[in-house]
């Protein structure tokens, strides 16, 4: 089972929240800057390419799940217990290797920003997002390495947090459900204090971007999971996956802290 700090995932993000509130605005900006650089530098390349090779698509979808260390913690299995003193000093870019081959995993929540291009002269609806477990087990041993020490900017996109664990297998469970669910109101709960809450539906103008973060937590199980993103392009109902890089689905391990 994995082995952590004994605090729990709520008191954590107090105090990672007090910490970021200590930051100069500079400083806030800059760091919020690292968190989101990947998928900034990403949009314009991506939405170009895609547009050119699919030019009759009326939006271009794309995903950045958070590597950057002080944002995540690490599960890092027995079998590559060698690895876990380099997971402090890893790079985004090598975590995201070691994490797509298998070696570490995201521990208590994984992070994914999405962003959504409606592509030129023609705007698109978001209507739902719904999230799908595919896969729940007993986490097998190994250590949790890494404890957050940033916070966002002062511009947050939106979000949607889910806690994996509640949910049925297999099955997509849409926003409308996730946003007023009692099982899911500790995870509304960090959504208020991450930002603001995911708002639908949403309208993304003809050559504009929307952004937003979804988190999926879990305390108790190695889960794998994936979401849809349903849109409306004025005449057609169209269903987007999110999912990791190749297709994956994302996963995350709990972190072990079981105490308040």
């Amino acid at each position: 089972m994995p082995q952590g700090p004994a605090a729990s995932p709520d008191n954590r993000l107090r105090r990672i929240r007090r910490r970021y509130g200590a930051l100069s605005t500079a400083n806030k900006l800059g760091l919020w800057s690292a968190v989101v650089a990947a998928l900034a530098f990403a949009v314009p390349t991506a939405v170009s390419a895609r547009q050119a090779l699919f030019p009759a698509e009326p939006a271009t979808l794309l995903v950045e799940p958070n590597e950057h260390f002080c944002l995540n913690r690490w599960y890092v299995p027995e079998t590559e217990a060698a690895l876990r003193p380099r997971v402090s000093d890893a790079t985004p870019g090598q975590l995201a290797s070691w994490r797509q081959e298998g070696r570490i995993a995201h521990a208590g929540a994984l992070e994914a920003a999405v962003s959504v291009h409606g592509n030129a002269g023609s705007s698109v609806e978001i209507r739902d997002i719904s999230v799908t477990v595919t896969r729940r087990e007993k986490p097998a041993p190994g250590t949790v390495t890494g404890t957050p020490g940033c916070g966002a900017g002062p511009e947050e996109p939106a979000y949607l947090v889910v806690d994996l664990d509640t949910l049925p297998l297999n099955r997509p469970v849409p926003a409308a459900y996730l946003l007023r669910s009692p099982q899911q109101r500790s995870a509304r709960q960090m959504e208020e204090d991450m930002g603001q809450s995911l708002s639908l539906p949403h309208t993304v103008a003809a050559d504009d971007f929307y952004s937003l973060f979804l988190v999926g937590r879990a305390q108790s199980h190695d889960c794998r999971w994936r979401a849809t993103i349903t849109w409306w392009d004025g005449e057609k109902t169209h269903r987007s996956t999110v999912s990791d890089k190749g297709g994956r689905d994302f996963r995350v391990v709990p972190t072990g802290d079981d105490a308040p």
